[in-house]
């Protein structure tokens, strides 16, 4: 029976930590070119130097890249940001890893550089890389986009340990 336990709870443990951020892989690119909706984008799991690089790539547009901000280590998301001027010039696009940022705080939330055109700015955690981003329209006005986390997964996930969890109390019992 303790076997059985084991079996189970260790793929559980590593889905809910996979949920959570720990071991996210992203799509890691920048420029119009690199970040293509194309399969063809790398795929980078995140740890510290991939976000620096993110960070580097990001960071004279959205200013607090700069300095250190509250995050919750070893605890990553996804980002997609893109700028378009007005006559539809893009002059910032980029994919990458971001520290999960302490509390309430959301990455798309952050100030940016202020320009006129349209920004897209998505930050995904879980499974969803924020690959598959539609483009804009240049004449389509600003967008600004957030994506949080799929809680109905971790709902399920959930109900599936207590349901184990019962059954184990119960052989017992």
């Amino acid at each position: 029976m303790r076997s059985f336990v084991t079996t189970i709870a260790v793929p559980l443990l590593f889905l809910l930590l996979a949920k959570t951020g720990l071991a996210l892989d992203c799509d890691f690119c920048y420029g119009e070119e690199d970040c293509s909706l194309g399969r063809d984008v790398p795929v980078v799991t995140c740890d510290e130097e991939s976000v620096q690089l993110t960070n580097g790539s990001l960071a004279s547009f959205i200013r607090p890249l700069r300095t250190a901000l509250p995050t919750t280590r070893h605890t990553y998301e996804c980002v997609h940001v893109r700028a378009t001027s007005v006559s539809g010039h893009m002059f910032l696009f980029v994919r990458g890893c971001v520290h999960r940022l302490e509390g309430a705080g959301r990455f798309c939330s952050l100030s940016h550089a202020a320009f006129q055109g349209s920004l897209e700015c998505v930050a995904c955690d879980g499974e969803d890389r924020c690959n598959n981003i539609p483009l804009l329209d240049a004449g389509s006005g600003s967008s600004e986009v957030e994506t949080g986390r799929s809680l109905i997964s971790l709902m399920c996930a959930s109900l599936v340990v207590v349901s184990v969890a019962r059954n184990v109390a119960a052989s017992y019992s």
